[in-house]
């Protein structure tokens, strides 16, 4: 494969021209690794800002409150519906469901943000998550720290308030895993 240092397309041994973006192909290079993209392809990419950030995360953060009301109804945590009223449920094993729905937001957020380059909320809003050199997925370890920093409550609302001043229109959780998020 010949790789293209303008557009990050791999094309066909031999080729002379982009099968991709057109432009000419210096000759067989070593090959790329898959999951990496041409540094200007995603880095010339506009910032995303706050609003379509947020609202990603709020469409993020509907599909946790569905997934943890589900995981909780078995464990006698959620306190949602008929609370007080005689309508309990589940075994009453208190933080296991809560410990459930932790890990499961953990998977999500490595998975997609880490490996696939966006969550649910950043794909409907058009939003890609990219490494400060260009990379793209940015990988588990940029994805958990990614995580971490936004599972903790305050930090989410101190990481979401550095995108409103930051020039880079990065949060607390993008400078601290060097990542940005772009527009698609």
């Amino acid at each position: 494969m010949v790789f293209c240092g303008k557009c990050g397309k791999d094309n066909p041994m031999g080729a002379k021209f982009c099968e991709n973006c057109g432009a000419t192909l210096e000759g067989p290079t070593s090959q790329q690794p898959q999951t990496t993209y041409a540094s200007g392809n995603w880095l010339s990419r506009e910032h995303a800002g706050f609003l379509p950030r947020f609202v990603a995360w709020i469409i993020d953060l509907i599909i946790f409150g569905v997934i943890g009301w589900i995981v909780s109804i078995p464990f006698g945590t959620n306190y949602g519906y008929g609370y007080g009223m005689g309508y309990d449920a589940g075994f009453n094993l208190g933080g296991i469901g809560t410990a459930i729905t932790a890990l499961i937001s953990l998977a999500y957020y490595v998975y997609l943000d880490g490996m696939q380059g966006a969550t649910i909320g950043k794909r409907v809003m058009k939003l890609k998550v990219i490494g400060t050199n260009g990379a793209m997925p940015i990988g588990p370890v940029p994805g958990f720290i990614r995580w971490l920093i936004k599972a903790i409550p305050i930090l989410n609302l101190v990481a979401y308030i550095f995108i409103l001043f930051d020039s880079q229109k990065q949060g607390l959780h993008d400078k601290i895993a060097n990542t940005f998020v772009v527009k698609e």
